[in-house]
């Protein structure tokens, strides 16, 4: 008897896991800025979660998937932001209240000392 298969498509993005390491969940605020010169705007985020490769923004500005931004967080212990870290958007998604959902990669991931100094 052949063996059958079938594809399965996920009803909902949260049940298609894209990232590698584990998330830590977050509430941090962060200003996002896009690295091309054209587009010299920085725009608040609220950083959803956070691992060490990669985070997810919720703000009021679609990048598109392809884009390169610096991420400043803002720790409420330190006085000023961290260095910028730089990340890739690697999807986003529009919410009913009219924000984005922005996931991203970094460029280079994170260590666990540094995940451990921004959590």
């Amino acid at each position: 008897m052949p063996a059958r298969t079938a594809i399965v498509e996920a009803s909902s993005p949260q049940e298609f896991e894209r990232r590698y390491a584990e998330r830590l969940s977050t509430k941090l605020e962060a200003t996002t800025r896009p690295l091309e010169v054209e587009l010299t705007l920085g725009w608040g985020a609220t950083v959803r979660d956070i691992s060490q490769n990669g985070i997810g923004l919720t703000l009021c500005f679609p990048f598109p998937a392809g884009s390169y931004l610096a991420v400043d967080l803002h720790t409420p212990h330190a006085k000023a932001p961290v260095s910028s870290l730089l990340a890739r958007v690697v999807h986003a998604r529009d919410l009913p209240d009219g924000t984005w959902q922005v996931g991203c990669k970094f460029v280079k991931p994170l260590s666990a000392s540094e995940l451990e100094s921004i959590s």
